[in-house]
């Protein structure tokens, strides 16, 4: 029993140091993952060995059912309500509706309360791992129909924090009285050292047998991976809860007093020792091990920040003072003074102890030059240097990325484009190319740098996609943002060798834009031509119902084809967008300006551009009825949450009160909703449309509308 309580880790403390510290994520979310499917198998343990000492009998044919229910059972009971309450969240991600962000929370948390007693408290079983079922499907597809994603986080954040200091709290006081009943006992202190001793050797040996499994089913996990893991199981809140339960309830009155509180006085005992010891010492172990050491990449990029903001801050500064806009009651010299310091702190901060000696060349050779010389540094010197003592591997010429590789790449691609005869898509550096083909020419890449450099443009392209989900560009439900997020997840892992979020993309797209051979296209709009033609000419009204059966089949067959398109055309227009943005900020923040100045800025953006060419190729080959109605639709959207942001402003600026806010709101709901519902159903009213006889009319009738 007192195993199964002592297994129960909480790294909280821990993973929150590493990711300050700037540790691998990959690491965190071993840590955290851990912990979660942990917790969970140590109440089931638990509760098993709880009554066995409250006196029940327990068979070995029992004892294995009980274990496959409590563990498979629940994540199945925890997995089909994360689910459903998933749906019901998307039900409830009306972005017109301010009330929609408290219903989503609400149901966040109903979400957790019936997992738990649902498998606890009526069937049984492990309430904590059927809670963590509906959490990671909640997870996984909840979040693009969330409102607010900040609040929402922010909210569980607050319940987390709330829970842990009731808890602890709850046992410091309770173990506090355990240890003034234990003062005259030593032994129970020399056992409390024992088994925090044993416990984290147990859990080095553990970890160790599982090795070759971690390795096989990710990345590789070094030596010192295992180390931090095995220094980082903390003893926290799921220990201490079920040691208060032993201390109140004693097993049904089975346990004495005195062996209740020595079951709490251990845990405490544990649990404070690994937060004194292990987690204040965790800094220091992760800077020895090397586990959060800053690669020279990373400094470059904080480097260019920091001067970039400096830069930006000194502008600002001599815009005012030249255009007069400084208010005359402003004294300049305190204002010089400050702004002096500040970018005096900035240079501590971001370039070291060499920062003083560098200020006066700075201030001579302005910011140009400083980047100039640091790029020549970081070329020769820096990169290639830091990154050997970082990574401890030696940099060989057969990892140098192919340049003429990439170049072929780029022009098959965009050749690619060409040849579909469509609208070619902007590059916004396409005027630099002779600039970013000198750069690649003469300068060598570094790779990793430059998996740094595209580690920062997934995160810009992760970004982008979030902005375009806020301002609600998808509609509530569907996986199209689900799929691009996921692909931005998988490319992080192939940064050293590419980007790859592309691929991904594809991989999950499949072939929709021709799901049947172009024959059978063709062969389908004829026979459903030729169907209303014969309606029509017998002055009947065409109705699905009334269709011939193979008809029917070839209705629903042109729907499905549509509604892939539309699938795909969102995703590209998506992706298309988040990489130009993406390319954008990597220009902004690599180089002394938003224009390409280094050898991994070029190669990642032309890399970009590669999968922009690939995509547009793709985007294409969708029919032209595709294009308009989701162009339309993208145009309805902008135009509706431009006023719905209008008269949201006028109301936090104390304009408008609620009720006339909602007045003016309403219109706008009615229409997105129509539209909303139309959109739903464009695959069948292209369909319809396409196969209509007067179907060709259609361009026509928009091109006069157009003049």
């Amino acid at each position: 029993m007192i195993g199964s309580i002592l297994s129960a880790t909480d790294p909280v403390a821990v993973v929150s140091l590493l990711k300050d510290l700037g540790a691998s994520p990959l690491l965190t979310m071993q840590i955290q993952g851990e912990s979660m499917l942990n917790d969970g198998t140590a109440m089931v343990l638990f509760n098993l060995a709880y009554t066995m000492v409250g006196g029940e009998h327990w068979s070995l044919a029992k004892i294995v059912g009980y274990l496959l229910a409590s563990t498979l059972g629940a994540w199945a009971v925890g997995t089909v309500l994360g689910l459903v309450f998933c749906f019901w969240i998307c039900t409830a991600g009306d972005r017109l509706d301010h009330k929609s962000l408290l219903i989503q929370i609400l149901l966040t948390i109903a979400c957790a309360y019936w997992s738990y007693l649902l498998s606890d408290g009526v069937w049984h079983m492990s309430g904590v791992l059927s809670t963590v079922a509906a959490a990671l499907a909640l997870a996984h597809f909840m979040w693009p129909a969330v409102v607010e994603r900040r609040a929402m986080l922010e909210f569980w954040h607050v319940i987390e924090t709330i829970g842990n200091i009731l808890v602890f709290s709850l046992a410091g006081m309770l173990t506090g009285q355990s240890i003034y009943r234990h003062l005259h006992l030593l032994q129970d202190f020399l056992w409390v050292l024992v088994v925090y001793v044993l416990l984290i050797v147990i859990r080095f040996a553990t970890i160790v047998i599982l090795w070759p499994a971690l390795n096989v089913s990710g990345k590789r996990v070094r030596i010192q991976d295992i180390l931090v893991m095995t220094w980082g199981g903390l003893r926290g809140m799921v220990g201490l809860a079920l040691a208060i339960l032993v201390r109140e309830d004693r097993a049904a009155g089975a346990l004495g007093d005195r062996d209740a509180d020595r079951v709490l006085f251990m845990v405490g005992g544990v649990a404070a020792l690994t937060l004194i010891v292990n987690a204040t010492t965790a800094p220091a172990l992760c800077g020895l091990l090397g586990i959060t050491q800053t690669v020279e990449g990373r400094k470059v990029l904080v480097r260019n920040v920091a001067s970039r903001a400096e830069a930006h801050v000194n502008a600002s500064l001599h815009k005012l003072i030249a255009s007069g806009q400084l208010p005359r009651e402003c004294m300049l010299g305190p204002l010089s003074e400050a702004v002096e310091r500040l970018t005096g702190s900035v240079r501590r901060h971001a370039f070291g102890d060499s920062a003083e000696a560098s200020v006066a060349e700075d201030l001579n050779t302005g910011l140009d030059g400083r980047f100039e010389r640091r790029h020549r540094l970081s070329r020769a010197q820096s990169l290639s240097i830091g990154m050997e003592r970082a990574t401890g591997l030696t940099l060989k010429s057969s990892a140098q990325p192919s340049v003429e590789d990439l170049w072929s790449r780029f022009h098959d691609s965009k050749a690619e484009l060409l040849g579909t005869h469509a609208r070619i898509t902007h590059f916004k550096f396409g005027a630099q190319l002779d600039r970013i083909k000198h750069i690649l020419s003469t300068q060598a890449v570094n790779p990793q740098q430059l998996k740094i450099v595209r580690e920062v443009f997934f995160e810009a392209v992760r970004a982008s996609y979030w902005d375009q989900i806020q301002a609600g560009r998808f509609i509530s439900g569907t996986m199209e943002p689900v799929l691009l997020l996921n692909s931005v997840s998988i490319a992080l892992e192939r940064s050293g060798e590419c980007l790859a979020d592309w691929s991904a993309l594809e991989h999950d797209l499949g072939a929709p834009c021709c799901p049947y051979a172009e024959e059978t296209f063709y062969t389908d709009l004829k026979a459903l031509q030729q169907y209303y033609v014969d309606a029509e000419r017998h002055g009947e009204k065409p109705r699905c119902c009334r269709m011939p059966l193979h008809l029917w089949f070839r209705v629903n067959r042109l729907k499905k084809h549509f509604h892939a398109q539309m699938r795909v055309q969102q995703i590209i227009a998506a992706f298309m967008a988040a990489h130009k943005q993406a390319q954008r900020e990597v220009a902004a923040y690599f180089g002394r300006d938003e224009s390409v100045d280094t050898p991994e800025e070029a190669f990642v953006i032309l890399e970009s551009q590669i999968e922009v060419f690939q995509a547009a190729a793709l985007r294409a080959k969708i029919s032209k009825p595709v294009q308009k109605r989701m162009t339309t639709a993208w145009e309805v959207n902008r135009i509706c949450e431009q006023y719905r942001r209008f008269v949201l402003s006028a109301h936090d600026r104390g304009v408008l009160n609620g009720k006339e806010t909602e007045l003016l709101l309403e219109p706008v709901v009615e229409v997105m909703h129509d539209f909303q519902r139309r959109q739903a159903r464009i695959g069948e009213d292209i369909a319809k449309e396409s196969s209509h006889p007067g179907a060709a009319s259609l361009d026509d009738l928009d091109a006069a509308v157009r003049i």
